[in-house]
């Protein structure tokens, strides 16, 4: 069996990734909970918090024996992600790129709403607010390629994804 360290992906309760990485960090497990601070406004104050960038999700280096330690006996931790029914394994690379991005996090945000390659959209801001176009290409959770149909000329142009709005998903039964 490889005895190697891995990290995996832990699911947990809503709200529950800082109380499921306090616990697995007490059980001397290496843990990694990425969170970006943010400004909440409340009708009578605003305040600074820290929230989870991945909602719901943190992330454990483990070997096979520390991996099921990890997840027993530990409140809010609902189970593993999966992938081709094995624990989903996530590269020190990806994990890596994931902290040099919290150094970022002003360009960083997870949006619900994901875009998918041949999405109809519209841009909603900038200098071509109003032109429709086709996704081309989604580049992680931000930029978006979108080839622009009014143009008699084929153009694509990089924008974030809070600068578009669906009009027809190409799936739009997911």
């Amino acid at each position: 069996m490889d005895d190697e360290k891995k990290w995996y992906v832990i699911q947990t309760r809503p709200l529950f990734e800082k109380k499921v990485f306090r616990q697995i960090e007490d059980k001397k497990i290496e843990v990694f909970l990425p969170e970006i601070e943010t400004i909440r406004i409340w009708s009578d104050r605003k305040k600074r918090i820290h929230k989870p960038l991945f909602s719901g999700y943190l992330f454990v280096n483990a070997n096979p024996d520390e991996r099921i330690q990890a997840i027993t006996n530990t409140v809010g931790a609902l189970r593993y992600v999966m992938y081709q029914k094995r624990p989903a394994i996530v590269t020190q690379r990806e994990i890596d790129s994931i902290k040099i991005s919290l150094n970022l996090a002003e360009r960083v945000n997870v949006e619900n709403t994901t875009f998918q390659k041949g999405d109809e959209v519209m841009i909603t801001s900038g200098p071509l607010s109003g032109l429709k176009g086709i996704v081309t290409e989604a580049r992680g959770h931000y930029k978006l390629l979108v080839n622009i149909i009014e143009l008699s000329a084929s153009l694509s142009i990089e924008l974030f994804a809070d600068e578009i709005s669906h009009m027809k998903k190409i799936n739009e039964y997911k």
